[in-house]
């Protein structure tokens, strides 16, 4: 079940309520709320409150917030969920006062996103890293990807909404190289059980070929085998969990979307498959590793 938070319109106290609930009871004040009615005109925070509740959110920013910590192993099967509760507990009580001061004013998700990012920054210059193919970045996107983001959006109102677009969009700009898309935490554990293949799933499922093809199976076989077993290959394939769905959404807003995944196909999928049959697994990571690259280059950014 969703939650949203609003304000009780009788005692102004903060409330939790159900986001597909129609009817409920104040908690604090007894008095009855028509929920939906509530949430479709929630009324702008004053400029005073306003000001009061930017401060607190921004106060209600704990550093460990913006740390990496463990890198690639947080983000895994067996611990993302718990890991991210925790991340969650720690964040949410900062973005709650956010988004009861974003009510009705346009400039709170840019400033708020300006805020986070600027966080993240100081993190990242008090590592060492100066250039954008550090390869430390990487953690920090994986980070922001697979925890700040679905943070954000768990809040479940249009105001976190803004704040995940404020935020991308200030750090695709500042990093362009090493953009970033918009996760949500079902997303990313659903893949996980899943163990979904996003990118070649969909490719093939342009090109009229079914989920037990020979070419998908060919590269699950080399996923869960030969990639797996690599010390580095566990932390590849939860990066294209993470960043492979994204992608694949942007592909398929885009109007030329079967001419795009021929064109994936063609330069980059084929030539992987055949590395495969020639017995090469490592010359096929190499081809899909610039692959990913390039895509999210262009479908992240």
């Amino acid at each position: 079940m969703n939650y949203i938070t609003a304000l009780c319109p009788h005692c102004k106290k903060e409330l939790q309520l159900p986001e597909d609930a129609e009817d409920i009871v104040c908690m604090y004040c007894a008095q009855p709320i028509h929920v939906k009615s509530l949430l479709s005109k929630t009324e702008p925070a004053a400029d005073d409150d306003y000001q009061r509740l930017m401060e607190e959110a921004f106060s209600l920013l704990k550093d460990e917030s913006f740390i990496v910590k463990n890198g690639f192993k947080n983000v895994k099967q067996n611990v993302y969920p718990a890991e991210f509760e925790k991340y969650n507990k720690l964040i949410s009580p900062a973005l709650k006062a956010y988004c009861l001061a974003a009510a009705g004013k346009d400039e709170a998700p840019d400033f708020f996103a300006n805020v986070l990012f600027d966080r993240f920054q100081k993190k990242i210059e008090e590592s060492g890293i100066k250039k954008e193919s550090d390869a430390r970045l990487f953690e920090y996107r994986y980070m922001i990807v697979a925890f700040t983001v679905p943070a954000i959006l768990e809040q479940h109102t249009p105001a976190a909404e803004a704040l995940a677009d404020s935020f991308l969009k200030v750090w695709n700009e500042h990093y362009p190289k090493n953009p970033l898309g918009k996760s949500n935490y079902d997303t990313i554990s659903s893949g996980f059980r899943k163990k979904l293949c996003f990118i070649t799933t969909a490719v093939c499922s342009s090109l009229d070929k079914g989920d037990d093809c020979p070419e998908l199976n060919a590269f699950r076989r080399f996923r869960d085998g030969w990639l797996a077993a690599t010390p580095q290959g566990k932390a590849k394939i939860g990066e294209y969990y993470l960043f492979a769905p994204m992608i694949v959404s942007g592909i398929d807003r885009a109007d030329n979307r079967q001419a795009v995944y021929r064109e994936i196909w063609e330069n980059h999928l084929s030539s992987c498959l055949k590395s495969l049959e020639d017995g090469n697994p490592r010359q096929c990571a190499e081809q899909y590793e610039e692959m990913m690259t390039a895509l999210e280059q262009k479908w992240l950014s």
